[in-house]
């Protein structure tokens, strides 16, 4: 009985001690978390510092000649006519400059076909006239003699009615036969093909001796004295060039590269089509090449002719608006409407106009610049109006600076 007193006694002192220990834990936890409160060291919220960005900028510079419309093609005469006779036969003669592929002026007898039936029947129908008109001189001869006998009643009436009738029969055929001369000397004509104008020779299908049949191509010959290069342009392009629909006649240039050299023409704007290409909806303007900008020639043959079928670049002036700047187009922002401004080093949204694009450059209408005001180039992740930033090209300059310090 003792013994069991005695270990419960034990466990009760054993439970108290643990418990006072926990107790002890806990108060010293509590007062050491108060005590810290109390004694803690305050730390103020500041601001974080963001990092300035850097920014390329380009100074603006109006433009201050038309804007550029430019177009490409493909050098091709002004007039092309393929050579052929009227009527088929044996070719017995050629212009030298068809053999040769040189030039000729209008008027030059170009081609002839052997004609030696049509001359014959123009020489015939001479003879026949010829007879016929001394024929009827006789007979005018022997009227006026009748007349003045049958005033003295020297013969009938019906011998003058007779002369008249002969006379007026002699006149007809004489008319025909006029007629039968004119239509051989036609028939020759046709056997010879003329130059309708001044200009060379480009190709040639045929050869002395050889029988061609009517409207058979002989040559192909061309207007060498004047040039032309069509080109497509947007109806964006087309409203800026001055009087294109009132048959105006812009300035142009048109640039001709020649193995590795490049010779330049002075232009202008001569024929617009009526219609859209149906495809591209595109306005199909021709340039006509006027004369040859002065340049050195570094070629061994000499200075080239504007080539048939040669490549041309083309650049026909456009209007000369206000306020223009020519940027490139990756600066331009928010769908074209707007640009970015390095403005005392803050970033400024301008809106801006767009007004024509040339390749890798666009020209927009600007206003209210304020002096000072540069464009940025560089994109930038999240701009926000206001956002401090710094000109990589005073960095440059600071930089440079120390290096001379």
């Amino acid at each position: 009985m003792i013994g069991k007193v005695l270990r419960f006694v034990g466990r009760a002192i054993r439970e108290l001690f643990w418990l006072g220990v926990a107790a002890a834990i806990i108060a010293a936890g509590f007062f050491g978390f108060q005590y810290l409160g109390e004694n803690r060291e305050v730390v103020e919220a500041e601001p974080a510092e963001r990092p300035i960005t850097l920014v390329e900028t380009a100074a603006f510079a109006p433009i201050t000649g038309p804007l550029p419309i430019r177009g490409e093609g493909f050098v091709e005469p002004f007039r092309t006519v393929a050579v052929s006779a009227p009527t088929g036969g044996r070719i017995v003669t050629l212009h030298p400059a068809i053999t040769d592929r040189g030039r000729f002026s209008e008027g030059d007898v170009l081609v002839e076909i052997e004609a030696s039936a049509e001359r014959a029947q123009i020489e015939q129908s001479r003879a026949s006239i010829a007879a016929t008109e001394a024929r009827l001189d006789l007979i005018e001869t022997q009227l006026t003699r009748a007349e003045n006998l049958r005033e003295r009643n020297a013969v009938s009436q019906a011998t003058v009615d007779d002369l008249l009738g002969q006379r007026d029969e002699v006149r007809a055929n004489l008319q025909g036969q006029r007629a039968q001369l004119v239509s051989a000397e036609i028939a020759l004509e046709n056997k010879i093909v003329r130059a309708p104008f001044d200009g060379a020779v480009q190709t040639k299908d045929a050869e002395i001796g050889n029988v061609v049949a009517g409207g058979a191509p002989i040559a192909q010959i061309y207007t060498n004295d004047r040039m032309e290069v069509s080109i497509a342009i947007r109806e964006s392009d087309a409203a800026l060039i001055p009087g294109l629909f009132e048959r105006g006649t812009a300035p142009a240039t048109v640039a001709i590269d020649f193995a590795g050299v490049e010779k330049t023409w002075t232009a202008e704007l001569k024929r617009i089509d009526p219609a859209l290409d149906p495809r591209t909806r595109t306005l199909t303007v021709t340039i006509a090449l006027l004369d040859r900008q002065e340049a050195n020639v570094v070629l061994a043959s000499g200075a080239p002719p504007a080539l048939i079928n040669a490549y041309a670049r083309v650049v026909v002036e456009g209007i000369q608006p206000e306020n223009t700047y020519g940027i490139p187009s990756t600066a331009l922002r928010n769908g074209g409407g707007e640009i970015w401004l390095y403005r005392d080093g803050q970033l400024v949204f301008h809106p801006a106009e767009r007004v024509h694009v040339d390749g890798e450059t666009s020209y927009v209408r600007i206003t209210d610049l304020e002096f000072g005001d540069r464009l940025i180039v560089t994109p930038l992740a999240a701009p926000q109006p206001g956002e401090a930033l710094r000109d990589i090209a005073d960095e440059d300059v600071e930089t440079s600076s120390l290096i001379l310090r």
